[in-house]
């Protein structure tokens, strides 16, 4: 299975909510996920209750902040 798989992609989001919220900004720079967006809604359509929360975020050191995705999970699919 390649690093960027969807199947892989979706475990290493669903492994981070597990540990808490985590936004698309940060889904992209530390899990190296390409569309955190298509990631959540997989995991939602396996039955795990992920909700989003709009934040702002700055994406680099000292560039004004972009409105992005907070991601919780709520429930696991059971």
């Amino acid at each position: 299975m390649t690093r960027h798989s969807s199947v892989e992609q979706d475990r290493k989001m669903i492994e981070a909510l597990r540990n808490g919220p985590i936004s698309s900004v940060e889904a992209a720079q530390m899990l190296d996920i390409v569309q955190p967006p298509s990631t959540i809604r997989r995991l939602r359509k396996k039955g795990h209750e992920i909700r989003t929360y709009w934040t702002h975020q700055s994406t680099e050191p000292g560039r004004p902040p972009h409105r992005v995705a907070k991601y919780i999970l709520m429930r696991e699919a059971s």
